[in-house]
């Protein structure tokens, strides 16, 4: 509910929110909380292979970091809160300072 809920807020915001991390816990996700394309529009992922490719269920697509700097997010959702400071420092060397939550 907490994240139906911060969703909800986001969305009525206006705000651009993007996921990162274009694996299974992302397509769990946004599955769960019924995201659509409408809603979430991409998930980011460092892996190359991924780049281009679609989350399964929900249709988001996946692309790189450097997407980010043209798109500018307000939000991103960090899949695996291991890796906060990593995406928080790659974002900042994109010159971007979005608000930052994790799973």
């Amino acid at each position: 509910n907490q994240w139906r809920a911060a969703l909800a807020e986001w969305q009525a915001a206006g705000k651009r929110v993007v996921l990162w991390g274009g694996g299974s816990k992302g397509v769990a996700f946004l599955t769960t909380l019924g995201q659509s394309i409408d809603d979430i529009a991409y998930a980011v992922d460092i892996n190359p292979i991924k780049h281009g490719t679609f989350m399964a269920g929900t249709g988001q697509e996946i692309v790189a970091p450097e997407f980010l700097r043209e798109y500018r997010p307000d939000v991103v959702v960090i899949m695996n809160p291991v890796y906060r400071a990593e995406v928080t420092a790659d974002l900042s060397a994109l010159g971007l300072s979005p608000q930052i939550e994790t799973l």
